[in-house]
């Protein structure tokens, strides 16, 4: 299993500096930051110091920015040649018809950023050493890098929910980066504390599968932690 090294967080211009500030108190502890200013001059060296341990980087900018969409772009081409997986929040509503150099864009707001913060924080759980069944940086890769859309989904439920609504819920959730899909890997994550088995587990992943295409590999992860009580977490990933 590829060992997972560091997740990386840098604010690129003013208005993606002012967002990752707006989160930083919000992100888990395994992940850096860094901010970026348009005036800095971004050279290979200072690129590669920037990606070096690191597998999994997030960047935070406007797409409207040209000046930031360049060092953006600066960035994810040597992130590419590392095999970096490097992913864009764009903080622009508009849509981005600029030749972008990295693995995904996600169009980032106010309505779906915790949703996004929490899916991020449960990728990362899913590739660590603690969880109990972990996923393959590997899978995230296929997973996130595909050519076309993603569609993802999060929510956080207690024992009053069935499995049935759970996974309902998480699809009437979801948000779709494009509407064309390869319909080939959907990831599963989930963080619930003992007081749920495996027979629990099981029921709520047919659940979610039933609500998919055939055409789906499904994987999942599954991390144990007890301060969770009766609350369940599950992000869902489909490319």
């Amino acid at each position: 299993m590829e060992e997972v090294k560091n997740t990386k967080l840098i604010g690129i211009g003013n208005e993606g500096i002012k967002k990752l500030e707006e989160v930083e108190s919000k992100i888990v502890e395994k992940i850096d930051t860094e901010k970026i200013n348009i005036n800095k001059d971004v050279d290979k060296d200072y690129v590669r110091a920037l990606l070096d341990g690191v597998d999994i980087l997030l960047l935070t900018y406007s797409s409207e920015d040209k000046q930031s969409l360049q060092i953006v772009n600066a960035i994810g081409y040597m992130a590419d040649e590392r095999r970096v997986l490097c992913i864009g929040l764009d903080l622009s509503d508009k849509e981005n018809k600029n030749e972008i150099k990295i693995n995904r864009e996600i169009k980032i707001n106010n309505d779906n950023t915790d949703s996004l913060l929490n899916i991020i924080d449960m990728i990362i759980g899913s590739i660590s050493d603690e969880c109990t069944i972990s996923i393959d940086l590997t899978d995230i890769k296929e997973g996130l890098a595909s050519d076309m859309g993603i569609k993802y989904s999060y929510g956080e439920f207690d024992k009053n929910y069935t499995v049935e609504e759970i996974a309902n819920k998480l699809e009437e959730n979801s948000i779709k980066t494009s509407d064309e899909l390869t319909g080939k890997k959907l990831m599963i994550l989930v963080e619930m504390s003992s007081i749920y088995d495996i027979l629990y587990l099981n029921e709520l992943l047919n659940a979610i599968q039933d609500k998919s295409d055939d055409s789906y590999e499904a994987i999942f992860s599954l991390y144990l932690k007890e301060d969770l009580g009766e609350n369940i977490k599950v992000s869902l990933i489909y490319n």
